[in-house]
């Protein structure tokens, strides 16, 4: 078993919120992916920014909206948004009083694979039957 605690990797401020940085992990596993834990204290916002890879966020504490180029959407615990590379994206915390937490998870495209446009993979997804 592995483990890594809070004291020892901490958290560090990236785009005006705690970051704490998961994966890849040095000396154990580099996976395709990458992933941190991420915390919006009340009242405040992540700088509007945009990456290179395609990301998702898995929302696990607090209340608060993500904002994806001219889309807004107000999110709580258990959402999942995800965000296509090169997309200008902002999350608030609307709390007065509980941090907004959330697990993002990032990764590169494939050459020559693009990323599905949000309002095509809408609709895909509300034709598809559940899945358990």
């Amino acid at each position: 078993m592995y483990v890594r605690t809070t004291a020892e990797d901490g958290y560090v401020r990236k785009n005006n919120i705690d970051v704490r940085q998961l994966y890849p992990w040095d000396g154990v596993v580099v996976p395709p992916w990458n992933s941190t834990l991420c915390s919006v204290h009340p009242h405040e916002s992540s700088t509007k920014h945009q990456h290179a890879t395609d990301e998702t966020f898995i929302f696990t504490g607090g209340s608060g909206t993500v904002r994806v180029g001219d889309e807004q959407r107000d999110v709580t615990v258990g959402d999942v948004i995800y965000i296509p590379h090169g997309n200008d994206h902002v999350v608030t915390n609307t709390s007065d009083d509980t941090l907004l937490t959330f697990v993002s998870i990032y990764w590169p495209q494939p050459t020559g694979q693009p990323s599905p446009e949000p309002q095509a993979q809408a609709q895909t997804q509300a034709q598809e039957p559940a899945r358990g």
